[in-house]
């Protein structure tokens, strides 16, 4: 497998003022891939840095969608932290002919998610 490229949009820590997410979906980020041929291999990464602002254990919630902000869901996970967690994960997929849009969206139903900094990387790999 050949890399084709690789893109990334990002906010790191300090960047921005940390906040709590909500019950609603948000947008985080997104990537467009472009050139992605059928047959290419697409690896979508997430990193999150986020803290639970309550007593409690903290929930937040994680979504890749494709196509658009509320298009299918792709990959979901749920995580949760005693005080602070990096969520770092990897999806892979074989692209097809409409693959170009991934959205990286997430919800906290209970409010208990303060985001601290936030990426989503696609790569593209063709398969010769």
């Amino acid at each position: 497998m050949t890399l084709k490229y690789r893109i990334k949009q990002e906010a790191a820590a300090g960047t921005f003022d940390s906040f709590v997410v909500g019950a609603d979906e948000i947008v985080l980020t997104s990537v467009t891939l472009e050139g992605v041929a059928e047959g290419d291999r697409i690896v979508l990464a997430i990193d999150v840095s986020w803290l639970k602002p309550l007593c409690d254990l903290g929930e937040l919630e994680f979504f890749l969608r494709k196509g658009a902000a509320d298009g299918p869901v792709i990959y979901w996970t749920l995580e949760t932290c005693y005080a602070k967690a990096r969520t770092k994960e990897n999806y892979t997929l074989i692209a097809d002919s409409g693959m170009r849009h991934f959205f990286l969206t997430v919800k906290s139903t209970e409010q208990k998610a303060r985001l601290v900094a936030y990426a989503l990387e696609g790569s593209v790999y063709s398969p010769a």
